[in-house]
């Protein structure tokens, strides 16, 4: 396996009212198991001293056919649709590959 990730995968979600705790468990359930997934170098959620209403998601992969292959995942799916309910606003995804 590589040493470093060549794709970093950044998403801010953004709450609805009174939804920040359950949005935080959830996105916290999805790291853990995006941490498991083959090819994750760690999944974590983070706030943003500039940006304090998101909750991001920061994952680190080896390929971006990993990231795919857990994105696509039925497991992940699930609970991303389940977040829908939780969200004040669509999330923002931002991809970062090594150069």
């Amino acid at each position: 396996m590589a040493e470093h990730a060549t794709v970093i995968d950044v998403s801010r979600y953004y709450p609805a009212e009174g939804k920040r705790a359950e949005l935080l468990d959830a996105m916290r359930r999805l790291a853990a198991a995006a941490s498991q997934a083959p090819g994750c170098f760690g999944s974590q959620v983070c706030t943003s001293e500039h940006d304090a209403d998101a909750l991001i998601a920061v994952s680190r992969w080896q390929s971006a056919d990993a990231l795919r292959g857990f994105a696509e995942s039925s497991e992940f799916v699930a609970e991303r649709e389940g977040l829908s309910g939780l969200l004040g606003r669509d999330a923002v995804r931002e991809h970062f590959t090594s150069a």
